[in-house]
């Protein structure tokens, strides 16, 4: 009796357990799975050095998508397609006549070949999206800005993108040229207002009323916003989709940054851009973006199929690690099985080809995730130490917080202070020193001579390598005088919505 049991009771096991395998196996995905779009921006447009090179590398990359070479999305300012000589052509709003936060054309003829180059991009597949004009604090939030006070209404924004079609598709008649070739309306451009239905702020500076604008002028989708890698765009109110940048991790770091090549430059250099990077330096900087990126894209093609999105610029800060890095990202990929690199408003046309039961059930990652082949490996991100700068009247100070001394002792790691991102060989240095290393900083920079420009303060942790591990940055204004300001940590503004001011050409 007690053998019967034993033996019923294992049948009864077993076959509980094949029925649960068999509704396991046949539950089939709801939905098929949907493509993993990159969507790769460049905000810009003055470099017509950079126009050709992105376009040149662009068509090397081949993908699976039936053969397509990548394309790319140029965010554009049109500024760039205005001489210095008529800038009181354009009425920047709040601020009067005359006013670009980023300049103007250094040439007549740069506009030309600029215009040549932009119509060439239209006319390959590549998408000219708004970058809207003068590159200013439209939020009036930056106290350095200025803009700071005056954050800017319906009106200012309505203006704004006015001006951007008359400067833009009015850049031959304006500036006072011939065009090489009729053009589609007889303006000289291949392209025209209804092509152009992208938008990303400047500085991601954004106000309510941009977006009552954005619907009037018939704009398609905008990523002035940031959210998480795995967010799914939606449709806003105002009836175009929201594209934002990432918020993502840091390879070997514990912090997160904009998927953003200026973040970067925030987040290794204090937004300095530095020519004579040492090769160790310059891999440490390549390796930890390409590691961070191929993370990102990892976690949304083997899960969620969010857009994975990446805006560089035209600027090739710290001796172009970041673009090379971001090639090398693409390169890698963009040719594998069911990825689309395409244009933001390509990536557009598909959202408003799908349904909305289908959208919303990729939203809730209802579909048959593709398993992960890990040729992408996970970036670790240990708390092993912290530094952190602290300062009084007399001297400056790297000092590692209590609940790490022990670990950095057993590491042999070494705190130092740097200035204007040059070791000092010291964790510590006196405003006496300081102000004596920035009076000899002066004398080296004649754009400096009579001014005292920011100084840069970096308490960082050495290995015994020689690598800088972890940082914390500040920025000095005006250094002993009674206005001193200090500015930081900078780190703290890496994965919020900065962008470069005066050089992303």
């Amino acid at each position: 009796m007690q053998m019967f049991s034993y033996r019923f009771a294992f049948l009864l096991v077993i076959s509980f357990s094949l029925i649960s395998q068999a509704k396991t196996k046949r539950k089939p995905a709801a939905y098929e799975r949907p493509p993993q779009f990159v969507l790769l921006g460049f905000d810009g447009s003055k470099d017509n050095a950079f126009w050709d090179e992105s376009m040149a590398f662009a068509d090397t990359v081949s993908t699976m998508n039936n053969g397509q070479k990548i394309k790319f999305t140029y965010f554009i300012n049109p500024p760039y397609y205005l001489a210095k000589e008529f800038r009181k052509t354009y009425n920047t709003p709040v601020l009067g006549p005359g006013v670009s936060c980023i300049g103007f054309s250094d040439t007549t003829a740069g506009i030309a070949a600029r215009i040549a180059r932009t119509n060439r991009a239209f006319e390959a597949g590549h998408e000219i999206a708004s970058h809207a004009n003068s590159h200013c604090d439209q939020s009036g939030t930056d106290k350095t800005a200025n803009m700071y006070g005056r954050p800017w209404n319906f009106d200012h924004w309505n203006q704004e993108f006015e001006q951007f079609n008359l400067l833009l598709f009015g850049a031959y008649k304006i500036n006072k040229i011939q065009p090489e070739k009729p053009g589609l309306l007889g303006n000289g451009f291949s392209f025209g207002v209804e092509n152009i239905t992208g938008f990303r702020a400047p500085l991601l500076a954004t106000t309510p009323d941009l977006f009552p604008v954005l619907k009037k002028f018939n704009f398609r989708y905008d990523t002035s916003k940031i959210a998480s890698p795995d967010y799914w765009p939606q449709r806003q109110t105002w009836g175009g989709w929201n594209m934002p940048l990432a918020q993502i991790k840091i390879a070997g770091s514990t912090r997160k940054t904009l998927s953003m090549d200026y973040n970067w430059l925030i987040f290794h250099s204090a937004g300095v851009s530095k020519q004579d990077l040492s090769p160790e330096v310059r891999k440490q900087y390549y390796d930890q973006m390409l590691e961070s990126y191929k993370y990102y894209f990892k976690q949304n093609y083997f899960g969620n199929r969010a857009p994975v999105q990446i805006g560089h610029h035209f600027s090739k800060w710290n001796n172009g690690v970041y673009w090379g890095a971001m090639k090398e990202f693409s390169k890698f990929v963009c040719n594998k099985p069911e990825v689309r690199c395409v244009t933001f408003a390509e990536y557009a046309n598909w959202l408003d080809s799908v349904d909305a039961p289908t959208l919303n059930a990729y939203r809730s990652g209802s579909f048959s995730r593709l398993p992960d082949d890990k040729t992408i490996k996970d970036i670790a991100a240990p708390v092993l130490a912290d530094i952190r700068l602290d300062w009084s009247d007399l001297q400056f100070d790297a000092i590692v917080p209590e609940e790490f001394k022990r670990k950095v002792d057993i590491l042999k790691w070494a705190p130092q202070i740097e200035v204007d991102l040059v070791k000092t060989g010291s964790a510590t240095i006196t405003r006496t020193d300081l102000m004596a290393l920035v009076k000899k900083s002066d004398t080296e920079k004649p754009e400096f001579v009579g001014q005292r420009p920011p100084v840069i303060i970096r308490a960082s942790l050495y290995n015994q390598s020689g690598r800088n591990m972890i940082w914390q940055t500040y920025k000095v204004f005006n250094l002993g005088t009674p206005t001193e300001v200090i500015e930081g940590p900078l780190e703290a503004n890496i994965d919020k919505g900065l962008d470069h001011a005066n050089a992303h050409d």
